[in-house]
């Protein structure tokens, strides 16, 4: 398969050894072409609910968008972190393990709460965890066709005859 340079470049950007690309990237268009087959390779099927549960709560479904879960941001991250460096991996599961304590104590939404509260400056195991998931999930959300397509109406490269600007009065956004 020929090496996509946007896909290559995202992937090297979400964390994917140099080394992996070419693997990851063929990964890639297949999780793209066929979710329902993607098979988990680095997470465990306990380890992948918990980072689908986190991932959904981070972008749920509304009635804008068929949210996180339906994307299958979860079996992006698997795919990334699996094509990740040895060093970037012990730090994923070690991160998994702090959070899935945490949400064993208090649940997963008051977990996600307390390692959201210190995003900009994450000092624990726990909150780590929630930054990491958070940049995957978004990453993955809006690389599929769910979220680059539906959600964001992108239409291609397409040449604009003109620039037609905001279509609704100022502060209101659709």
């Amino acid at each position: 398969m020929e090496m996509d340079r946007r896909a290559a470049l995202a992937l090297l950007g979400a964390g994917v050894a140099a080394t992996r690309l070419d693997a990851a990237q063929q990964h890639l268009h297949a999780l793209a072409a066929r979710p329902q087959e993607y098979k988990l390779q680095f997470f465990s099927p306990a380890e992948h609910d918990l980072v689908d549960a986190v991932a959904e709560l981070i972008l749920p479904a509304d009635a804008h968008s068929p949210g996180a879960h339906e994307a299958k941001a979860a079996s992006y991250a698997d795919l990334i972190v699996s094509h990740s460096p040895a060093e970037v991996q012990a730090k994923w599961k070690s991160r998994l393990a702090a959070f899935r304590d945490l949400a064993q104590q208090q649940g997963t939404g008051a977990a996600l709460a307390q390692a959201a509260a210190n995003e900009s400056n994450p000092l624990t195991p726990a909150e780590h965890f929630f930054v990491d998931v958070k940049r995957l999930t978004v990453s993955g959300y809006y690389t599929t066709e769910i979220g680059l397509l539906k959600e964001l109406g992108y239409k291609g490269n397409e040449v604009l005859g003109r620039f037609p600007g905001c279509q609704h009065k100022p502060g209101v956004h659709k």
